[in-house]
């Protein structure tokens, strides 16, 4: 084809087939594919209730006595993120009892999770109590000491009447501006899961969230508990350089 036939803003090379066997041809296959899904993982405790009866109380008086960990953009967001009152920890303190009821459960949601041989390294560790509008600005989890693969957040106390969810946000939401999505692809640059006090979640990374203002909710605080890990072994392949 040269320039001289070119006589509209769509062109096509003329071929043998009919306009009427092209539209059979395309309704006969669903011509609308999806590439590179980012996969999360989502489950949920049964004895969500005792976990609740056992920390909640312990956590809400504790994290009263926490300061905003230094470079968050948070307005005051009560988390264990810096580091639990010294001789009050949950996590990695000399009293492990609380460590060893969370460990058992957040290991069992791993295991279900991962579908061959694996061995992780859980460097951090921590919760976040949400009681008068708190929020959290975007971030993500690629930091820390060694890097993280996964992050994991377990919605302890969680009503979504009330509380807001995490909200995801596509990774290459910059790179899409460069191109333009139809309206049938359905597509934002945010996403929301549909949590349920109990529910626990893991997703790489990468992925950033953030937390939205919420009402006041003083009688029924929103707290999770979050962890990143590292993978140092899955299917006899090491990643612990």
């Amino acid at each position: 084809m040269s320039s001289k036939d070119i006589k509209g803003p769509i062109n096509f090379i003329k071929n043998d087939t009919s306009n009427k066997t092209l539209l059979e041809i395309s309704k006969s296959v669903d011509f609308v594919c999806k590439v590179f899904p980012i996969t999360y993982y989502h489950l949920s405790m049964t004895d969500n209730d005792k976990l609740k009866d056992l920390l909640i109380d312990k956590i809400v008086a504790d994290a009263k006595n926490l300061e905003i960990p230094e470079g968050w953009f948070t307005n005051k967001l009560m988390t264990s993120f810096d580091g639990e009152p010294r001789g009050k920890e949950i996590f990695f303190g000399e009293d492990d009892t609380y460590q060893k009821v969370l460990e058992k459960r957040y290991g069992a949601c791993i295991n279900a999770i991962f579908d061959a041989p694996y061995k992780i390294d859980i460097d951090e560790i921590w919760y976040n109590v949400y009681m008068n509008g708190e929020w959290q600005e975007e971030h993500d989890h690629v930091g820390g000491p060694h890097g993280s693969h996964y992050s994991c957040i377990h919605f302890l106390s969680f009503d979504p009447k009330i509380h807001q969810p995490v909200e995801f946000r596509d990774p290459l939401s910059q790179l899409r501006n460069l191109s333009v999505e139809l309206d049938r692809n359905n597509y934002a640059h945010t996403w929301y899961p549909e949590l349920k006090e109990g529910d626990f979640i893991m997703f790489p990374s990468y992925l950033s969230h953030s937390v939205k203002p919420g009402k006041p909710t003083p009688d029924y605080p929103r707290i999770t508990i979050a962890f990143n890990f590292r993978v140092l072994d899955y299917q006899g392949e090491m990643y612990n350089d």
